[in-house]
């Protein structure tokens, strides 16, 4: 391991809003955040996350494509602290999107749900309107067990302040 494979601690966070902090094990939220500040480190973390899980099974493909580095998933299981299952899942992915085919706006989740579409532009096409329709993973893969049934977006509720989206 080099040096520079450093892991986040406190003196080396990232911000996700003014006042809040990415440590890593987990946010310094100073006291005073407004909800509008609260509400873009919750976005912004979400979007790390989401990115963190590509880059993972992107860099294991990358591994694999270096064969001269002689790395095994025993090693990669000790460097990540990963399980099996998620280091494979995250490299089955990786290799069934190259990154110009991934979707922003939906998750890795949404991804692996429309993985099993063999026709890609018809993948696309679902992602892109999963997307644009707010649709959960669930709902992909309702949609996909039965293509007669219109997918119906469903309102959600915050339970402690009754916000709608």
């Amino acid at each position: 391991m080099t040096e520079a494979l450093v892991p986040l601690n406190q003196s080396s966070s990232i911000a996700l809003s003014t006042g809040i902090k990415l440590t890593d094990t987990g946010a310094n939220i100073d006291a005073d955040v407004s909800l509008e500040v609260w509400a873009e480190a919750l976005r912004q973390c979400q979007s790390l996350a989401n990115a963190s899980v590509w880059a993972l099974g992107d860099l294991l493909v990358y591994a694999h494509d270096h064969p001269e580095w002689g790395e095994t998933y025993t090693q990669f299981l000790e460097l990540t602290g990963k399980s099996y299952s998620t280091l494979t899942k995250a490299t089955y992915l990786s290799k069934q999107y190259l990154p110009e085919e991934r979707v922003s706006g939906v998750s890795w989740s949404h991804h692996m749900e429309a993985a099993s579409v063999e026709d890609p532009h018809e993948r696309r096409d679902l992602l892109h309107r999963a997307r644009d329709e707010g649709w959960t993973r669930e709902q992909i893969r309702d949609y996909r067990a039965d293509t007669s049934t219109p997918i119906k977006r469903t309102k959600r509720q915050c339970p402690q302040c009754g916000h709608q989206w």
